[in-house]
This record gives C-alpha cells, sequence and structure tokens, in this order.
C-alpha cells in the first residue's frame, strides 16, 4: 500500500491549489472578474514551476485514486477554451481536482499533532 506523507508547507501549498482552482473554475463559467483568474492562473503558473515535485507525487496519488490531478489540469488551464463547453468541462474539473486536494488536507485533521500527513488508500473516506 503506497503512502504520501505531506508536511505543513505542502498542505498549505495544497490549500493554495483549492483556491485557485475554485477561484478559476468560478471564472470559467460567470467570468464576471476576469482580474480574479488571471491571477489564479498565475499563482497555479508559479506553483507549478515551483513545486513540481509536490504536484508530481499529488499527481500520482490523484491518478491511483481514479481522481483529477493537478499538474495535467494546470497544463490544460493554459490553453484558453475554445466554446462553452470546453469552459463546463475545465471548470468541472477544476472542482474535482478542488474536491481531491481538499480531502488531502481534510485527512491532515486525522493527526493533528504529527508533523506530517499521511493518505493513503485506508483513508479514502470524504471529510
Amino acid at each position: 500500500m503506497t503512502e504520501t506523507r505531506f508536511t505543513h508547507p505542502e498542505m498549505e501549498k495544497l490549500a493554495r491549489l483549492v483556491n485557485n482552482f475554485g477561484i478559476l473554475g468560478s471564472q470559467l463559467i460567470c467570468r464576471s472578474r476576469p482580474d480574479l483568474g488571471r491571477n489564479a492562473q498565475a499563482n497555479l503558473q508559479n506553483l507549478k514551476n515551483s513545486d513540481q515535485q509536490l504536484l508530481k507525487r499529488v499527481n500520482q496519488l490523484a491518478r491511483k485514486s481514479g481522481d483529477e490531478g493537478a499538474l495535467r489540469l494546470i497544463e490544460d488551464l493554459e490553453r484558453q477554451p475554445d466554446d462553452p463547453m470546453q469552459s463546463l468541462s475545465l471548470a468541472r474539473r477544476c472542482l474535482l481536482a478542488s474536491a481531491f486536494l481538499g480531502h488531502c488536507i481534510a485527512a491532515a485533521s486525522r493527526y493533528p499533532y504529527a508533523p506530517s500527513v499521511i493518505v493513503s488508500e485506508q483513508h479514502r473516506t470524504l471529510n
């Protein structure tokens, strides 16, 4: 059984991913604040460039559990969608990635005094 440990700083980066995917997903649907979408996109690119190893680990976990991977989604978000259906599909993927990352973060509450958190298939329940 594969386990991955996340440190507290890594958990904070996962929370930033959730936040930026949520903002970008909402802007793909309503487009009310394009500046927020641009900022979220820039933040995701910065995370991709500075934390490639963390994103690869999270992607591997997501792939094993059949969830949306953050790294691939960030890469797909680099291209502007051509039509409304593509926008909705990307927004849906943002929500799915946020849900998976949120689960990873919530799993940290199971180990409040530990320096890291273990996310494994054993703990694959909704929080």
